[in-house]
């Protein structure tokens, strides 16, 4: 057992400042550390790992002074180390009370066991569902946001490496593990493991991916991390939240065909004694959507046009089936915050089964069959905004009224007061009124 295994609860440790930090419990893990909250509401601890152990090599401070010196964008949410730590490899960092990582989206076996062992009841939606596997993730699924709140989370990841990204920066290792989001609202994602931030070089440097988001110039040693391969992971980890299945585990992998000449053939892949899942997660199989090559279509996962919009499948084709060979050819961190935020605010809630879909596509819910419930529409030239009926006070956003901004998308402009029953949207007292373009259209429902 690793000593980081043990509970943390009593175990203080000093920074560089002699600040004490009392460990509460593991958040995140992965090849390079480990993260823990502090006592300290806003403060956590990352120690850095090797082969699962502390790693008393890692010279910390010289990546701390690197990480200091870098043209990081200001009031970007990313938490960056605040001291070191004085007798232990590893480093203080602010983190917001309320975060946890994106990997909460995922059902693990944990998770997945706890759910069989309390014999979870399904609602009715998905009591008739055969595949009790898939009836769970579902059930995690819905429970942690649905679609939309999911959306939401990687929209405002993407702004964040779109603005580092601009900044001339490489992120390093995107992954579940790495990007926090808020647990009592979607307004608040972070980035964390900031250690691996650098400035993109044309030749050298390490680089660092978690297994299954590398891409595969990375994997296959062809090249190292800039901001396209950060495209990759990051494409990778929304893929997976929204659609519950690896862009390149199709039928290949799952149901393998070893006839003398099939695909598995290829001498330089066999050289190297890969498994499947390692051709896979390297590049070497095709996506499992690609349009243009079906030999390792997709056997699990949610249907793409129940979570996507169209859109986001040309960015997915774009990044996996060309960009796979094509690097170049992947579309910038910006492409993805602007359409990643377009999609969730054209999805809503369905108020039976708390699954998420986009409500002006369909008249029912594709989960279970309800009628489409009232909905309001707030639009300008620029953007459009679905919110539920029941909405009585809202915030319209930057978005709605000006070219996306990065930075400010989501900064209140105006403040509204909304009556479904009446049809009316009015500024909340003491604000400034509504420019002439604003439109607010109220939707009945199917019933």
């Amino acid at each position: 057992m690793s000593k980081l295994d043990k509970a943390p609860s009593s175990k203080l440790l000093s920074d560089e400042y002699g600040n004490q930090h009392c460990l509460v419990d593991e958040l995140a893990r992965g090849g390079q550390g480990v993260v823990f909250r502090t006592k300290d509401a806003d403060l956590a601890i990352k120690q850095a790992l090797k082969n699962d152990q502390p790693d008393k090599s890692a010279n910390l401070r010289e990546r701390f002074q690197n990480i200091r010196l870098l043209p990081i964008p200001a009031r970007i949410p990313v938490a960056l180390p605040l001291a070191i730590l004085r007798d232990e490899p590893g480093y203080v960092m602010r983190l917001l009370s309320d975060m946890k990582p994106f990997s909460i989206f995922e059902l693990n076996g944990k998770m997945k066991k706890e759910l069989d062992e309390r014999s979870v009841e399904l609602p009715e939606w998905l009591a008739a569902t055969k595949d009790r596997n898939m009836a769970l993730l579902l059930l995690h699924y819905v429970d942690t946001g649905s679609t939309r709140r999911r959306l939401f989370a990687v929209a405002k990841c993407a702004a964040i490496l779109a603005r580092l990204h601009g900044a001339g920066l490489v992120y390093g290792d995107i992954s579940t593990n790495n990007a926090f989001v808020s647990m009592s609202s979607v307004s608040d994602v972070w980035l964390i493991d900031a250690d691996n931030m650098r400035l993109e070089r044309s030749s050298g440097g390490i680089s660092v991916y978690t297994p299954g988001y590398g891409a595969p110039e990375l994997v296959q040693e062809r090249d190292q991390s800039r901001p396209r391969t950060d495209c990759w992971a990051f494409a990778v980890m929304v893929f997976k939240l929204l659609a519950l299945c690896h862009p390149f585990i199709g039928k290949k992998v799952e149901e393998p065909d070893n006839e003398e000449e099939g695909w598995d053939t290829d001498a330089d892949v066999n050289e190297m004694s890969m498994s499947l899942d390692e051709q896979a997660f390297a590049g070497y199989l095709p996506f499992i959507d690609d349009e243009d090559d079906n030999s390792n279509s997709g056997t699990s996962g949610l249907p793409r046009a129940l979570v996507t919009t169209s859109e986001l499948r040309r960015l997915f084709q774009e990044t996996f089936a060309v960009g796979r060979e094509h690097p170049h050819r992947r579309p910038t961190m910006v492409f993805w915050a602007l359409e990643l935020m377009k999609a969730a605010d054209h999805a809503l809630d369905c108020p039976e089964c708390g699954m998420s879909y986009f409500a002006e596509d369909h008249e029912k819910c594709l989960y279970c069959d309800s009628e489409r419930p009232a909905f309001i529409r707030i639009q300008t030239p620029r953007w459009k905004i679905l919110i539920p009926a029941c909405t009585t006070e809202f915030h319209l956003p930057h978005r709605l009224f000006y070219p996306f901004s990065l930075e400010h998308y989501d900064d209140i402009e105006y403040e509204s007061v909304l009556n479904f029953a009446d049809k009316t949207a009015v500024p909340v007292r003491g604000t400034k009124s509504f420019p002439e373009n604003l439109m607010f259209r109220f939707v009945a429902s199917r019933k």
